[in-house]
């Protein structure tokens, strides 16, 4: 069955290089694509997601603004949202697992852990 990924990222070549990231792994995964945490909020309200790939860094709303919001509302509180941002000292990390990320993923991606990391919450 199609796994949905929302990917939350206000950087065009970041989204770019998630999806073929993705795609060149075959996974069954249908990817979404919001550029900020508003846009991420509207998606999941819509069409929830298996999981979510969140920027903590962004215009409009960010990340650290959107996850407590989205994990407040009892449907979407289980969705599994990874930080993905380029934030990487342990106060950054301790900060993101606070409001409700389950990892936290570093930007330059490292693409095979990266794609190790999806897998872990899109095969369960």
């Amino acid at each position: 069955m199609k796994k949905l990924v929302l990917v939350v990222e206000d950087d065009e070549d970041n989204r770019d290089l998630v999806k073929f990231l993705i795609h060149r792994t075959r996974l069954d995964v249908e990817l979404m694509m919001a550029e900020n945490g508003k846009e991420a909020i509207q998606h999941v309200r819509k069409k929830k997601p298996d999981l979510i790939l969140m920027d903590m860094q962004m215009p409009v709303m960010d990340g650290y603004t959107a996850v407590p919001i989205i994990k407040a509302e009892a449907e979407f509180g289980a969705i599994p949202i990874i930080a993905f941002t380029a934030m990487a000292n342990p106060e950054d990390i301790k900060r993101s697992k606070s409001i409700g990320c389950i990892e936290h993923c570093t930007k330059p991606i490292d693409p095979e852990q990266f794609i190790k990391l999806v897998q872990k919450y899109i095969l369960l």
